[in-house]
């Protein structure tokens, strides 16, 4: 009896101890996909070699959070984290009023809203300059624009076998400002054509929107 009660405790432990791993290594899997907003960084003392400081975290999924840190404990692998500043999303509801809009200045003019588009994010979009070796910037502009419809990439200058290009971001990549300057340009251009856009009152409930998305 004593044998099979210690048999029997040694499989639930194993039982547990599998589970135990299979969780951890569950959340592990994870790690790469978790975020959580900082709340404020304390603590912060440069040692010998190190630097030590304690984070307090906000996120939507704290348990997930608690149980990826105690797994990455009694891991051995190296990890790394990544800071970056936090971007307001843009409001859903500016980026169809854009594209509305849009579709009526293209209907005006004779052209269809992605040109439209395209030609507002060349004038107000955010963008980048790179110089390349001439020889890859045919492959290095067809690799920008395959990202979406407003990454555009154009040549502006070639010298020494150089070329140099500019490279303009999606809005799809825009945050709250970024959107706001290029639909206040469509709206502008709206306006120019003579087509109906919101009122002002409503145009500044819609940015008010953005800063509180």
């Amino acid at each position: 009896m004593l044998t099979a009660a210690l048999t029997a405790c040694t499989a639930t432990t194993a039982r547990r101890e599998k589970s135990a791993r299979d969780a951890a290594e569950f959340y592990l899997k994870r790690a790469t996909e978790m975020k959580a907003q900082i709340k404020h960084i304390a603590d912060v003392a440069c040692m010998s070699s190190t630097i030590e400081f304690t984070v307090v975290l906000d996120s939507l999924y704290r348990q997930d959070v608690f149980e990826v840190l105690n797994a990455m404990q009694s891991d051995k692998k190296p990890y790394t984290i990544t800071i970056e500043r936090l971007k307001r999303k843009r409001s859903l509801n500016a980026n169809n009023y854009m594209w509305q809009l849009c579709q009526k200045i293209g209907e005006k003019i004779g052209a269809t809203k992605e040109t439209v588009y395209r030609k507002n994010i060349r004038e107000v979009g955010s963008f980048e300059t790179v110089e390349l070796i001439s020889a890859g910037a045919a492959r290095f502009i067809r690799s920008w624009e395959s990202n979406g419809l407003g990454w555009v990439a154009e040549p502006i200058s070639e010298r020494g076998g150089y070329m140099t290009v500019i490279a303009y971001y999606g809005s799809s990549s825009y945050d709250t400002a970024e959107m706001s300057r290029l639909v206040e340009a469509v709206v502008e251009e709206a306006k120019a054509l003579g087509v109906e856009t919101m009122t002002p009152l409503e145009l500044d409930r819609l940015k008010a929107a953005w800063k509180g998305s």
